[in-house]
């Protein structure tokens, strides 16, 4: 036992006289540090770092296990840094340098530092330390949990030593006018919207053929059904805001119902579930009342908000359909659970419904609870089926045009590419391009 102590306290004395003889040598540091991008990143997210080793041996007892990239943000000055203190965000103090990466082993002179903040980047500086360990100590990295380490952050190691090259900066990444991996985005893109030009130049100079959808057919049957019979019209924009998609094919609908409606001085209830939604609900019917020159029959009450929870605006709606008896309900935009309990009570109470909508699973709901049912994209077709709107019809038309030459370029493609791996086995390079990366 004695010997054991007297061993270990030998080897701990000539562990602290070669760590005081090393701090008493100037350590080599690397030299000849280079910053660039990278030649690779289309983004402007990394940066390549690139240094010469250090030139002379370490000193005894210590060897050369890796090297600690150091990085700083020079924020004062920077678009960031402006963005920063207009919102009251927090910034990192200037001059405060942070690791960057490790890299392990001492024959390792290159490192890349990636997922950097995109255009408007901040400017960054970079030093590389060096890093000595004691003679057999190993290169341990602590976990992301642990914060009790010293010296350079993330190295465990006992007795590390370093020594760090100059600064060099301000550099920052910078990404590419034209990322040859999007080139098909880009083609795509141009071809498309030279369809929807010239799908609009011919929209302008004759009418454009729509094929026939029997539930936007059925819509002047049930406005002509509501006047005969004295009752009003029920318009349901669906439970999503304004920014919805669905919701805005819901008001172009809308848009044509109140100047046919106003023409036959049929009144339209819409109660919404959104604020925002009201509001332009009662510009839209204002101004379809305007235009056909009935902007005294615009009744503003009947267009309200009820409220924005969902089966207690549903509960309301329900009582709506029961109280004022209307023949037709039209239920346009995005719905949930609530679908079924709408149209079935508009099912009992006798009233033509005509359902439109782009959730595919309350789509089985309204098949069998409605009349008529607008399937997904018959959605968005029904606006410029009912307006005859030259715009949007062409619109229309440039989408169809698109997917039907996106559809023959698939076959196309599949069937050349089969081809080549039955007879070649190899895949085309024309079907690497089509793959958006």
């Amino acid at each position: 036992m004695k010997r054991s102590y007297a061993s270990h306290i030998l080897l701990c004395l000539a562990a602290i006289l070669l760590a005081s003889f090393a701090c008493a040598q100037e350590l080599p540091a690397p030299t000849g540090l280079t910053v660039t991008g990278d030649p690779k990143d289309n983004e402007g997210t990394s940066l390549v770092l690139k240094w010469k080793p250090p030139e002379t041996a370490p000193p005894l007892g210590f060897g050369l296990a890796g090297y600690v990239v150091y990085q700083r943000q020079d924020v004062p000055g920077s678009v960031g840094h402006a963005y920063a203190v207009l919102m009251g965000l927090k910034v990192p103090v200037p001059g405060a340098w942070d690791v960057a990466d490790l890299v392990e082993g001492g024959d390792q002179a290159e490192d890349k530092i990636e997922e950097l903040e995109s255009w408007p980047s901040p400017y960054y500086h970079y030093s590389v330390a060096a890093v000595y360990l004691p003679t057999g100590a190993k290169w341990e990295e602590l976990g992301a949990g642990e914060e009790d380490y010293q010296g350079p952050k993330g190295l465990a190691t006992e007795g590390k030593q370093e020594a760090r090259s100059e600064e060099v900066g301000p550099v920052r990444p910078e990404g590419k006018l034209f990322n040859p991996k999007r080139a098909n985005v880009g083609v795509t893109s141009a071809l498309y919207t030279l369809i929807v030009i010239l799908a609009l130049v011919f929209a302008r100079r004759r009418d454009m053929y729509i094929r026939p959808i029997a539930g936007l057919q059925a819509v002047d049957e049930a406005i002509g059904r509501a006047t005969e019979m004295g009752r009003p019209l029920l318009f349901v924009s669906g439970l999503t805001g304004v920014g919805d998609v669905a919701t805005i094919a819901a008001m172009l609908i809308l848009g044509h119902l109140s100047r046919r409606t106003a023409a036959y001085e049929t009144p339209i209830l819409a109660p919404c579930n959104d604020p925002m939604v009201m509001s332009i609900t009662r510009e839209i019917v204002r101004e379809a009342y305007a235009e056909v020159g009935r902007p005294d029959a615009y009744q503003p009450e009947n267009i309200y908000f009820v409220t924005d929870s969902q089966f207690s605006y549903v509960a309301a709606v329900d009582g709506i359909m029961l109280r004022e008896k209307p023949a037709a309900n039209f239920y346009m935009g995005y719905f949930y659970a609530e679908s079924l309990i709408l149209a079935e009570t508009g099912n009992q109470s006798g009233a033509i419904q005509i359902a439109a909508t782009d959730a595919d699973t309350q789509l089985p709901f309204f098949i069998t609870a409605c009349d008529y049912t607008l399937m997904g994209e018959e959605l968005y077709a029904a606006g410029a089926y009912l307006s005859r709107d030259p715009i949007l019809l062409a619109q229309l038309k440039g989408q169809d045009i698109g997917k039907a030459l996106i559809s023959l370029a698939l076959i196309v493609a599949t069937a050349i590419a089969s081809v080549a791996v039955i007879y070649s086995g190899a895949v085309p390079r024309f079907v690497e391009w089509f793959n958006t990366k």
